[in-house]
């Protein structure tokens, strides 16, 4: 499994722990807004992923994050 596939399984659990969505309905263009995520529960889940994966995203690269296919890619970029 790739660093992206990996990433992007762990991330879809954490959105589906922080929202109503089901796991199965979580996919890389998901918008996050339209996820259900208002900005505090937005940065919750920044928070929690900084944690998670060891990494420190500035406000304007969280400020750049739209879909959850942005968030895993930056992920992976900051990780690699």
């Amino acid at each position: 499994m790739s660093d992206y596939q990996t990433i992007n399984t762990q991330l879809i659990e954490l959105v589906a722990a922080k929202t109503k969505l089901t796991a199965d309905i979580i996919k890389p263009e998901l918008d996050l807004e339209a996820s259900g995520l208002d900005s505090f529960a937005r940065i919750e889940l920044i928070l929690v992923i900084e944690e998670k994966f060891d990494i420190e995203l500035s406000d304007s690269e969280s400020a750049n994050i739209a879909t959850i296919d942005d968030l895993v890619r930056m992920i992976v970029e900051k990780t690699s």
